[in-house]
């Protein structure tokens, strides 16, 4: 393979009034013809600046600072905008990782695709174009393609409009396709097909790409070589057989020992201290230095290189130096040369030496929930988990719901189909499913936002659907469940600050602060969820992803539910950030003993975090069965299709995939 792209000792910066940006910091790498490179590391590492700064898609206030891009053997780096233009969809093109900000809400699917032809192939007839966007469609494995290209973007799921933003963007069929981000915000299914076309497509035009995630296990599916990003620069690049068998950077071990088909059994998924460095001012030695557990005096003064590990092997790390042999550090064992089992199994249960935990919450033995909040009730009141706990202990009954969106006149669309479940104090439910299979819609008539057509909720004893009964229990239901949205940017008031967004709902259901001040309450909450109390004056647009959905958290704590409703709250964060999430959850519950409702599209942090799990399909619910149960046997076959579809690290089944798709 020839190399079709090389970057060499590349840096981005942006302009900005608090200072200089040093997004991208001193990156080189190769991508050759028919390769596929995946990009992993934490939000904010530079990834997607990376891609868009080779494309020439960067904001006014960014510059190429250093460096030099050559592409199939031409310095591009200078080149004006009506060059690039002439490489752009041409030469390269881009998938985003979200359909809607690319796809036009007023335009037909067809026309879209469309114009992409027409763009890179004036001389085409208006009938050859139908015939190729009709061909492409096909390429991309949507069905009804005469149909599909007639309707727009809102007629379609988020699976069909991926598809088709895949579609305008091998238009021109590039010779190095971008994807940043394409499968983040998709089920597991969906996901699973998505990584399946991009890998046929790959194959079908012998096509390179640049695959830019943070999810490692969708990089070991997707990927030829791995590339790993933090604060900017790469720290470690190989082989994915290299990169997961046998890392050598201390962030790329904790990136893997976050996921949680690696967490050996243990009630606390491992999570790399810290946050990500400034990188208006970086520092003056590894950026990852604070963060690392393995530091060396060095790494506070001086940036490592990168050592050569093997021919194709390189990593940043003083620990790789000739004067740290002697140090005897070793790597955390994942386990990997000792998977006895392949195959449709779960990943979780690959491997017999998975990685030990030394977080001391995570002791073998019974779950005992050990109250430690000065807040809750005084006594030691331990709640014994169990998978089938007794009768008495239903804090929520829901029974034959079913809900009805009218979509016109005539036509309705049923989203829920008489579901029936229970949730028992102190337990986690997780409910799982495709978009679409109606768990939101679940959740939001639990909630009360949305009235169900028919059917009980009965919430604490209370019949939540009699309008009678819930007026009378308004105040107790409002104040004893509370729900946590997925966008925490939507569900935050960007006008207020996070003091009054964590008391807001303790002054609209005047509850008297039992710290004395309102802000006092929700200075103590912001600590319970991880936050220290400096951020209370802050507005949320100046918090990361996941700190701000610890306010969020820290909002709804803050009325001290018996019941809590968490709708993908995890879903749009990197892997370190969605196990510091998940260890929050789990914490606070034990800590609070609360009901919690976790719904998620990730199976492999619901088959960690929950005690059962329930499986939604076309508004029904197909199986319902203890965590263990239903992963080891799952008896639907739509479980069982969801439970195939999850990422695996089985290298042995990854190269069975891969060799069928190619």
């Amino acid at each position: 393979m020839s190399e079709l792209l090389e970057v060499r000792n590349l840096s981005v910066s942006f302009d900005t009034p608090a200072g200089e940006i040093q997004a991208v910091r001193d990156v080189s790498f190769t991508v050759k013809a028919g390769e596929v490179l995946a990009i992993v590391g934490e939000t904010g590492c530079g990834k997607s600046v990376l891609c868009k700064s080779i494309l020439r898609l960067l904001p006014d206030i960014a510059r190429i600072k250093a460096g030099r891009i050559w592409l199939n053997g031409a310095d591009i780096t200078d080149y004006r905008e009506r060059d690039m233009c002439g490489l752009r969809g041409r030469f390269f093109a881009m998938v985003f990782q979200n359909p809607m900000t690319v796809l036009n809400p007023s335009l037909s699917v067809g026309a879209q695709i469309a114009e992409a032809i027409k763009i890179h192939r004036p001389g085409m007839s208006g009938q050859a174009v139908d015939q190729r966007v009709l061909e492409l469609l096909r390429m991309v494995k949507i069905d009804h393609p005469e149909e599909r290209s007639r309707q727009y973007p809102g007629h379609l799921s988020g699976g069909m409009r991926q598809r088709c933003v895949l579609a305008i963007a091998l238009a021109a069929e590039p010779a190095l396709l971008f994807a940043d981000e394409p499968t983040t915000a998709l089920d597991v299914t969906i996901q699973a097909q998505i990584l399946d076309l991009f890998r046929e497509v790959q194959a079908k035009l012998h096509m390179a790409s640049i695959f830019v995630t943070h999810d490692l296990s969708v990089a070991a599916m997707a990927a030829d070589r791995v590339a790993v990003m933090y604060a900017g620069r790469i720290v470690e690049i190989g082989r994915v057989e290299e990169i997961f068998l046998d890392p050598r950077h201390p962030y790329t071990w904790g990136l893997m020992r976050a996921l949680p088909i690696l967490s050996g059994g243990c009630r606390r998924l491992y999570s790399i201290p810290g946050m990500p460095p400034t990188l208006i001012n970086p520092p003056k030695g590894d950026a990852f230095a604070c963060r690392n557990e393995y530091a060396l005096d060095i790494d506070y003064e001086e940036q490592p290189p990168m050592f050569p590990v093997t021919d194709t092997h390189f990593a940043a790390t003083w620990l790789l130096d000739e004067r740290a042999k002697g140090l005897e550090i070793k790597a955390p064992d994942f386990g990997w040369r000792d998977a006895g089992e392949t195959g449709a199994k779960p990943a979780a249960e690959l491997g017999s030496r998975l990685v030990k935990q030394t977080d001391e919450s995570a002791e073998s033995g019974s779950r005992l929930v050990k109250q430690t909040d000065e807040s809750v009730e005084s006594g030691s009141r331990l709640l014994k988990r169990t998978d089938e706990p007794v009768e008495s202990d239903i804090i929520l009954d829901v029974q034959h719901l079913t809900h009805i969106f009218p979509l016109s006149k005539k036509e309705t669309l049923t989203a829920v189909d008489d579901v029936s479940f229970q949730v028992h104090r102190g337990e986690i439910l997780g409910l799982i499913g495709e978009s679409g299979s109606g768990k939101s819609t679940v959740a939001r008539c639990i909630m009360n936002v949305y009235r169900p057509v028919s059917g009980k909720i009965i919430n604490q004893g209370i019949d939540v659907c009699d309008t009678k009964a819930f007026r009378t229990h308004k105040k107790l239901l409002q104040s004893s469940g509370q729900i946590i949205f997925q966008d925490a940017d939507a569900s935050l008031n960007p006008r207020k600050k996070i003091c009054d967004i964590i008391a807001e709902p303790m002054k609209l259901h005047r509850v008297k602060p039992r710290r004395g001040t309102v802000r006092a309450e929700a200075a103590f909450w912001l600590q319970r969820v991880g936050m220290d109390t400096a951020y209370l004056d802050q507005y949320p647009c100046v918090l990361s992803g996941g700190q701000r959905q610890r306010v969020a958290i820290a909002r709804a704590l803050s009325m001290k539910p018996a019941f809590l409703v968490a709708d993908e709250p995890v879903a749009s964060l990197d892997v370190s950030m969605q196990a510091q999430m998940v260890n929050l959850f789990k914490q606070l519950q034990e800590e609070l003993g609360f009901s919690l409702l976790f719904i998620a599209h990730d199976l492999a942090m619901v088959r960690f975090l929950c005690d059962r799990v329930g499986v939604m399909h076309r508004g029904k619910l197909v199986e319902i069965s203890s965590v263990k149960e239903l992963f080891r046997h799952p008896k639907h076959p739509y479980t069982r299709r969801l439970v195939e579809s999850i990422p695996t690290l089985d290298f042995d089944r990854i190269g069975q995939e891969r060799r069928r798709g190619r």
